[in-house]
């Protein structure tokens, strides 16, 4: 090989270790290209149906039809804190994904949602925050136990079965003793 061929070839060399680093720092940044615009839907009661749409755009402008978008509200359980998947959508023609949305608490809504752009395995997210306001329950819980197919006709009945079998026992115990007193008190007799 000569001097100007392994001159070239380290060059090439270079160039490639040069494009490669440029790729493998600047490639995660180009690769977002997708613009999310979510509409804010201001005050919300506790029990209305909202609609929350999110609008997925392409840097030049053009909607990106037929992108899932999935929805996830932060919340709070028992010491446990995360998200949890509220639903998801698809987006239309024109780029809009929409979910209606029911808040079933007052309070201070963190929502986030997650696409992945058509081409791109990255996912990418956006976020939004909803007020909802209001003081009333969904959710209400009667008093007492309710089991699905008992009713207090059944109830009594089992009560009355085990009632009777507990007074039955009880005569034969009482029996048993007075059968066991009268032959103890006829042996006692007979050995005299």
């Amino acid at each position: 090989m000569t001097t100007a061929v392994r001159r070239s070839a380290g060059t090439v060399a270079v160039a490639l270790a040069v494009w490669a680093l440029f790729v493998g720092i600047a490639g995660p940044a180009i690769a977002s290209h997708v613009e999310a615009t979510v509409t804010s839907v201001g005050e919300v009661s506790v029990g209305e149906t909202v609609a929350i749409p999110v609008a997925l755009h392409s840097r030049d402008g053009t909607p990106l039809a037929g992108t899932v978008v999935t929805f996830y509200l932060h919340m709070a359980f028992a010491g446990v804190e995360g998200d949890a998947e509220i639903g998801q959508a698809m987006t239309d023609e024109l780029g809009v994904a929409t979910l209606a949305y029911r808040p079933r608490l007052a309070g201070h809504h963190e929502l986030r949602l997650e696409y992945v752009a058509a081409g791109d395995g990255e996912i990418e997210s956006t976020s939004t925050i909803i007020e909802v306001t209001g003081g009333v329950r969904l959710v209400h819980s009667p008093a007492g136990v309710d089991v699905p197919g008992v009713g207090v006709e059944l109830l009594m009945a089992v009560l009355a079965t085990v009632w009777s079998i507990l007074f039955w026992v009880v005569l034969r115990i009482v029996a048993i003793a007075r059968a066991g007193g009268q032959a103890g008190d006829a042996g006692l007799e007979a050995r005299r």
